[in-house]
């Protein structure tokens, strides 16, 4: 062992672990039993509950099960002067180990924030940042009206939302973040604030993509939109299909008469005990069964597997989620580029050739995801006041590609890991060859080694840094909480 080595773990470690040790002491003299600690059930249930496994794998000193805005208030009155390190934690459904959750520092759990309160009228709905879009689809059923959000049931609303929140209607009302009218907002020095187009709008605008940057969402008030039953579930086909899947694929994102009641996603799909095959995801906005929209889809023959039937949004959304338990390792990357056929293709192949280097690992679920990005949704989200996400449509429609990478153990995290950044510059590549790249990259699906927030462009970005210099001034949500992509 080197000098370094012996000064780390003779002065270093310990003063760390009595300083979170301090910062865990000073917050249970305020908030009592709220703060759960290891070996305890209640912070043993909060790790545990995490979606991925290498979330799950991380010990915070200490956990703050808060119920409401004041206790977050009273958390970062203490936690910011100490210069205590911690984590904001939602859903806790992100990928990437750190994301929601913080090794020997403060994990602040706002899971119990989880009520969905309509208007008296059903036109606005006040949502906790903890509560999950299955809860909230189905809280909304009730009332024949719905947000446009995430399409699995254990997401949480709190970080979808703050990084976008593509859904399946995004065509109907933009992303997620588009239809909040206010956000209740507890700042680095404690302070609450609402912040809306009309009343702190800087701060409004900048938390529609800006992820946690500005401080701790406590509530959205959405805008909803009307909904019934919807028609929607999955199909199942061999590769042969592909050509007839592309093709059609491209001109439903194409199509200028574009049918906004109509959402999709085409995978393709690859295990090693299945092999390669596609599948298609589809969400129709009425109970109108096989819509026309997709008949380009539902006429492909042969099919292995097709379950699309009339439903409530929740039930749609918990068949979704059925499909992502948790508690398996997870890795995710987003690529945006141009509606073209041919790159279509190529990204295929690329992606069928990737295959190889993760067949070996056999619980490996290696799946491409295909979204179309039409200029309806930048048109639901203009009139809407805009976001900061910097997308600029073009008539042909972007294609938004993620990877979904699901395994079983952390062993594997390194190989994986590798592969799936392979295949992101590859399809890079691809597509600037092909003059159809577009910087876009999706915060809640970003990798590791992206910078969603960059993507947004050198205006917006610049816009981010003064709203964060203005709300948070000594840079708590950049130096102190670590988890996310942050505003450099």
């Amino acid at each position: 062992m080197d000098v370094r080595s012996i000064l780390y773990a003779t002065f270093i470690l310990p003063t760390i672990a009595l300083a979170t040790c301090t910062c865990c002491q000073a917050l249970t003299s305020v908030l009592g039993s709220s703060v759960v600690y290891p070996n305890s059930t209640a912070y043993e249930c909060s790790v545990s509950s995490y979606w991925s496994q290498q979330e799950q794998l991380i010990s915070p000193s200490c956990v703050l099960s808060a119920t409401s805005a004041e206790d977050v208030s009273k958390a970062l009155r203490v936690l910011v002067p100490k210069a205590c390190k911690f984590a904001v934690r939602s859903g806790g459904h992100g990928a990437i180990a750190g994301i929601a959750n913080i090794q020997d520092g403060v994990t602040i759990d706002l899971s119990a924030l989880n009520w969905t309160v309509p208007s008296a009228d059903g036109s606005l709905v006040s949502v906790g940042p903890g509560q999950r879009w299955g809860g909230l689809y189905t809280a909304l059923d009730t009332i024949g009206v719905s947000v446009p959000g995430g399409r699995d049931s254990p997401v949480g609303v709190g970080g979808t939302t703050l990084g976008g929140g593509f859904g399946y209607f995004a065509t109907k009302a933009g992303f997620a973040c588009d239809s909040v009218v206010e956000y209740q907002v507890v700042l680095a020095n404690g302070r609450i604030v609402n912040a809306t187009k009309d009343k702190e709008h800087d701060l409004w605008l900048a938390l529609k993509g800006g992820s946690n940057n500005f401080g701790i969402v406590t509530n959205f008030v959405f805008k909803t939109f009307p909904l019934g039953e919807v028609w929607g579930g999955d199909i199942y086909y061999p590769v042969s299909t592909l050509d007839q899947q592309l093709d059609a694929f491209h001109r439903f994102t194409s199509n200028p008469n574009y049918d906004v009641k109509a959402g999709l996603i085409h995978n393709f799909a690859f295990s090693p005990a299945t092999g390669p095959m596609l599948t298609n995801q589809l969400a129709y906005a009425s109970p109108q069964e096989n819509p026309a929209p997709f008949k380009p889809f539902t006429s492909i023959q042969p099919q292995m597997m097709a379950s699309a039937q009339v439903m409530s949004l929740g039930a749609l959304a918990a068949k979704g989620g059925s499909l992502s338990p948790n508690s398996r390792q997870q890795i995710t990357f987003a690529v945006t580029f141009e509606n073209d056929l041919d790159l279509l293709k190529q990204v295929f192949e690329i992606w069928n050739g990737s295959t190889t280097d993760v067949a070996a690992i056999p619980s490996i679920q290696w799946t491409i995801s295909l979204e179309p990005i039409v200029p309806a949704i930048a048109y639901q989200s203009a009139t809407r006041g805009g976001n900061v996400l910097g997308l600029d449509v073009p008539r042909q429609g972007l294609v938004l590609a993620l990877l979904s990478a699901t395994f079983n153990h952390s062993q594997e995290y390194p190989t994986v890991s590798a592969a799936a950044e392979r295949l992101s510059n590859n399809i890079v590549r691809a597509a600037k060859a092909a003059g159809a790249y577009n910087p876009y990259i999706d915060l809640n699906h970003a990798a590791s080694w992206q910078d969603p927030i960059a993507s947004y462009g050198n205006g917006i970005q610049a816009f981010l840094r003064r709203t964060a210099g203005k709300y948070d001034p000594q840079g708590v949500f950049q130096r102190l909480c670590p988890g996310g992509f942050k505003v450099n």
